[in-house]
C-alpha cells in the first residue's frame, strides 16, 4: 500500500513539474507564419531611420513682360531672357527616427497550461513591444510611452515673396508706350528718392520713418523695372529623404544635386551623387548573438527578442566629400538576442528594443 502511494504521488509530482514547466508562448520569426494563423500577436523591434532634410534655395527666373524694350532705356546685361529655374544646396540636417523594423518582427503563439500565469504583452500602437510579463509580475509603473513622433521640419525664411507683376492699364497701348510709361515712372520715384535724402523735402526727424520711406521707394522701383529687366525670385525649401542604414550596404547612394535640376531622389538624376556611409563603431562585437538564419528558422519557448544596439558614425557625402557627419545609436547594426520571461516582467526602450527594466 505504501508502495502504491509512493508511486501516485511521485507521478503527480512529476505532472505538476510538467505543467509548470510547459510553454506559455512560442516565440517565432515572423515570416515563418502559416498564412491566416490567428492564434497570437505579433510584435517588433525598432530599427533607425535616417531623415535627412535638404535645406535648398530655389531662384526662379521671370522674364519681364517689356523686356524687349529694357535696351531702349538702360544699359544692362542682367536681363532675364528666358524662364529658368536655378537651385542652391545650403545646409543638410540629419534626425534619426525609430520605426518597425520589417527584419526583426515576431510572432507570439499564447498556450495553456497549469502553472506560471497569464502572460501579459504590452505593445504600442506601432507595433514596438513595450513590456512583457508573466506569472504575478506588477503592472508597470508610469506613463506610458509615447509614439516617436518626428521632429519637424527645419523652419526656415522666405528670402523673397512671390509678388505678381504691377497690372497696368493696357487697354489700347502698345507694349513700346507701356515700356515708355513703366520708364517714366521708374525716374519719377529715382527723382523723389534724391529730393528725399537731399532734404528738399519735409520729412519726419524719425530715422525709422526716413528708413521706411525709402524702403518703400526702393521696393517700388524694383517692381516697376522687373517689367522691364524680369525678376529673380528667391525662396528656400525642404526636401526630405528617409534613409535605412544595413549592414549589408555600409554606403548607399540616396540622391543627386545639380544648380539646373535640384535634388533629385535615387540615381536617375544628373549631377552630384549624394551618397550615406554608415560605418559600425562594433561596440557589440564581443556579444555572442545568434546568427540571423538562426533567428529565423527557430522557435522559443517562454523568450522574447531584444536588441543591444549599435554605434555608427554616419556621413553625408557628395561626390566623396564629406558635408556632414555625426555619432548615431543605429539599432539593426547591433545584436538580436532573447531574454526568458519566467516569472518576470520586461520592460523595452522602444526607441532601441534595448531592455531597460526586469521587475
Amino acid at each position: 500500500m505504501n508502495r502504491i502511494v509512493t508511486r501516485l504521488s511521485l507521478l503527480l509530482l512529476a505532472l505538476a513539474l510538467c505543467g509548470q514547466l510547459h510553454a506559455q508562448f512560442t516565440t517565432t520569426f515572423a515570416k515563418n507564419v502559416a498564412p491566416g494563423q490567428n492564434n497570437g500577436m505579433y510584435y517588433s523591434l525598432p530599427q533607425t531611420m535616417l531623415r535627412l532634410d535638404f535645406i535648398i534655395e530655389e531662384t526662379r527666373f521671370e522674364k519681364g513682360p517689356l523686356s524687349d524694350y529694357a535696351g531702349n532705356y538702360y544699359e544692362m546685361a542682367d536681363v532675364v531672357e528666358y524662364e529658368d529655374m536655378e537651385y542652391r544646396l545650403l545646409d543638410v540636417r540629419m534626425t534619426p527616427v525609430a520605426s518597425p523594423d520589417p527584419n526583426a518582427m515576431f510572432f507570439v503563439t499564447m498556450t495553456t497550461s497549469r502553472g506560471g500565469g497569464k502572460v501579459q504583452f504590452d505593445v504600442l500602437p506601432n507595433g514596438i513591444i513595450h513590456s512583457v510579463g508573466m506569472g504575478n509580475t506588477p503592472e508597470p509603473q508610469g506613463e506610458r510611452p509615447m509614439l516617436m513622433r518626428e521632429p519637424p521640419h527645419p523652419e526656415i525664411d522666405l528670402a523673397d515673396d512671390d509678388r505678381g507683376f504691377i497690372q497696368l492699364m493696357t487697354a489700347g497701348k502698345t507694349n513700346a508706350q507701356l515700356a515708355k510709361e513703366v520708364a517714366d515712372k521708374i525716374e519719377d520715384i529715382r527723382k523723389a528718392r534724391f529730393y528725399l535724402i537731399s532734404g528738399d523735402v519735409e520729412m519726419a526727424s524719425n530715422p525709422e520713418t526716413f528708413r521706411a520711406m525709402c524702403q518703400q521707394l526702393d521696393a517700388m522701383e524694383q517692381e516697376y523695372m522687373s517689367l522691364l529687366v524680369g525678376r529673380r525670385v528667391t525662396k528656400k525649401v525642404v526636401r526630405t529623404i528617409y534613409v535605412v542604414p544595413n549592414r549589408e550596404t555600409p554606403t548607399q547612394t540616396i540622391a543627386k544635386f545639380s544648380e539646373l535640376e535640384g535634388l533629385t531622389e535615387g540615381t536617375s538624376g544628373t549631377g552630384s551623387m549624394i551618397t550615406v556611409q554608415t560605418l559600425s563603431l562594433n561596440t557589440t562585437a564581443a556579444i555572442n548573438a545568434p546568427s540571423q538564419s538562426a533567428v529565423e528558422s527557430m522557435s522559443y519557448e517562454n523568450k522574447v527578442f531584444y536588441r543591444v544596439p549599435e554605434t555608427a558614425n554616419v556621413r553625408v557625402m557628395i561626390d566623396g566629400r564629406t558635408i556632414m557627419e555625426d555619432r548615431l545609436v543605429v539599432n539593426q547594426l547591433g545584436a538580436l538576442l532573447t531574454a526568458p520571461v519566467n516569472g518576470s516582467r520586461l520592460e523595452f526602450d522602444p526607441e532601441t528594443g534595448q531592455i531597460i527594466n526586469i521587475q
